[in-house]
C-alpha cells in the first residue's frame, strides 16, 4: 500500500485518530439512547417526539456513522 502524502493526511483523517475514536464513542452512546427511547416509544405505543420506527432508523444511522468514525480512527492510527 502506498503512503499517503502529508498534504492529504489532514483531508483524509481530519483531527487525528483520538478525535475520531472519541466521536465514534459519542455516536455509539447517542445511538444507544435513541434505541432505548425507541423501545420505550414502541412499548407505550405512543410517539415520544417521533414514532418508534424513526427512532430505530436514527439508531441505525448513528451506528453506521460511528462505525465509519471508528474505521477512520483505526486507519489514521495505522498511518
Amino acid at each position: 500500500m502506498a503512503a499517503v502524502p502529508k498534504e492529504l493526511k489532514f483531508l483524509l483523517f481530519g483531527m487525528g485518530p483520538k478525535f475520531h475514536a472519541t466521536v465514534a464513542m459519542v455516536l455509539e452512546f447517542l445511538g444507544l439512547a435513541c434505541l432505548i427511547v425507541g423501545i420505550i416509544s414502541a412499548f407505550k405505543n405512543d410517539s415520544i417526539g417521533i414514532w418508534s420506527t424513526e427512532w430505530f432508523l436514527i439508531t441505525i444511522a448513528l451506528w453506521i456513522w460511528a462505525l465509519w468514525a471508528w474505521l477512520t480512527a483505526y486507519v489514521a492510527a495505522k498511518e
